[in-house]
């Protein structure tokens, strides 16, 4: 059931009535604003609330449990190794994909391999995101998805290789180990046209990025020069399928001349060296730190993290040389970080996923599926420019933005109860309970979607809502619990305190 823009709009001002009194954020029709503290009803007064609503995709009342029990920082460290966290379960949902951990030359071999593995890809880092008890590690591999961003329809299957041995194995290790591994991957080699750059006619395409995205940012102190003997530096640098992993360095492709870049001279004669020499100079210079300390904490803090901040983790980053870890557990140790609760705007992949974790509904039709994440504008590996998806709330906010998650959201509650289980299936009653009373209720559905009831404040909206008239006292017989509990649900993930985190 899909709703209308205009019927949307009109349900805006209910949503916000429910929703948003005492939040400190407002929906207004067109847009969604914050009060200027940014503060809100939920994480501003609960450190371990707010840890959780980062770190995770949207916190289960099981972690909150633990992480109450445990300590933050205790927690907190749990999930920066996350090699100690039994994943087992996760590792039973993803045994049915056996092409997530095929190399790339038996992947080559499958009958339609393009088409499978990008969709087995898609579907894989969803249900990662949505059941794994390693949270932190998804959003951070998440994170390094965007920075490195490789989409390429006709390597699908080199995608999978590039997202697991590039992206997630280095996820939270050296930074300069993951520059290198995404360097030499297949995946990356032809989505930059790195593949074809040679001595005669060198390709600038991969230089250009690995500068501007990768490592220094735009505003990293290179050169036109710079990047002209970057891509010199790396011609030969491309693909051969009769080398396992794909990557092989041809030095009949090579330039061997001197070169100079970023005041480092390379001396003639040499091969693959170049190339490396290059790779370490631009993970280890202090723009590099600088620009993905700063992307970092806008991930996790906020649109526009305080300088002070960043100064830190950019310490941090020289003192461990690029260790991704040391660097995350000063951002979320940080003053600064507690004090930015509600303060970052969930992307839209982030709430289709964090819906899914609160209701433990599927959606298993995949083009179904495939439907609702391109409404979203946040298909898994969707995004074609090298930039990856946007990250500030910006680029998310708008009518049909609000709406898309508005049609999600009625997707995986209200319609989940009532479409026939070849399509959607759900666990919303059964994680509701059986709730005796309308203020148990209120309070089942709101500690599934943000981890804890809701203060007074909201609570009563929702209260009045399902009481039809009567109290939170009011009896809940299975025909009130059948007709409300799917738009309680629903409204709740749709509200604008579930927007903000």
């Amino acid at each position: 059931m899909q709703t209308s823009r205009r019927d949307f709009l009109k349900m805006a001002g209910s949503l916000a009535a429910i929703a948003a009194a005492g939040s400190g954020v407002t929906l207004s029709g067109q847009r969604i604003t914050r009060a200027a503290d940014g503060s809100h009803p939920l994480t501003s007064n609960d450190p371990t609330l707010h840890l959780l609503n980062r770190i995770t995709y949207g916190p289960r009342p099981e972690e909150v449990e633990r992480a109450r029990q445990i300590g933050v920082e205790a927690f907190l460290e749990e999930q920066l190794n996350p090699e100690t966290v039994d994943d087992s379960a996760m590792d039973a949902i993803l045994a049915t994909t056996p092409i997530l951990f095929m190399n790339r030359r038996d992947s080559y071999a499958l009958r339609d391999f393009g088409g499978r593995a990008m969709r087995s890809l898609r579907e894989g880092m969803i249900e990662r995101a949505v059941h794994s008890k390693r949270q932190l590690l998804e959003r951070v591999v998440e994170f390094w998805s965007d920075h490195f961003n490789v989409v390429h329809d006709d390597y699908a299957n080199d995608m999978v290789v590039f997202y697991r041995e590039a992206i997630r194995k280095h996820a939270l290790g050296n930074f300069r180990d993951m520059v290198l591994a995404t360097a030499q991957a297949p995946a990356m080699l032809y989505y930059l046209d790195q593949t074809y750059s040679d001595k005669d006619h060198p390709n600038e395409n991969y230089a250009r990025e690995l500068l501007e995205l990768h490592t220094l940012g735009v505003d990293g102190g290179y050169t036109e020069t710079d990047v002209k003997e970057a891509a010199r530096a790396l011609t030969g640098w491309t693909v051969n399928d009769g080398v396992e992993d794909g990557f092989y360095f041809n030095p009949d492709m090579h330039d061997t001349d001197e070169k100079t870049i970023l005041g480092h001279t390379m001396p003639a004669g040499r091969g693959i060296e170049d190339g490396l020499h290059l790779l370490s100079i631009v993970a280890n210079h202090p723009s590099t730190a600088q620009f993905v300390c700063r992307k970092l904490a806008v991930r996790f803090v906020s649109d526009a993290p305080p300088d002070s901040l960043v100064e830190r983790m950019v310490q941090t980053w020289i003192e461990t040389r690029g260790e991704i870890k040391p660097v995350l557990r000063v951002l979320f140790t940080s003053d600064e970080f507690y004090a930015a609760a509600g303060q970052k705007f969930r992307r839209p992949l982030d709430f289709f996923i964090g819906a899914r974790r609160a209701t433990g509904s599927e959606i298993l039709n995949y083009w179904w599926l495939h439907g609702t994440l391109e409404e979203l504008a946040h298909l898994p590996y969707g995004w074609y420019p090298p930039n990856g998806y946007p990250d500030v709330a910006a680029a998310w906010k708008g009518t049909s933005s609000l709406l898309a998650r508005w049609n999600a959201a009625t997707l995986l509650t209200h319609e989940s109860l009532s479409v026939g289980a070849n399509e959607l299936r759900t666990e919303i009653l059964e994680r509701t309970g059986h709730p005796g009373t309308v203020g148990e209720l209120v309070d089942a559905v709101a500690t599934q979607v943000f981890g804890v009831p809701l203060p007074a404040e909201q609570r009563a909206a929702f209260v009045e809502y399902a009481a039809e008239g009567g109290d939170e006292s009011t009896s809940v017989d299975i025909h009130l619990l059948i007709r409300k509990v799917g738009t309680l649900y629903g409204m709740m993930l749709a509200s604008p305190i579930y927007q903000w985190r």
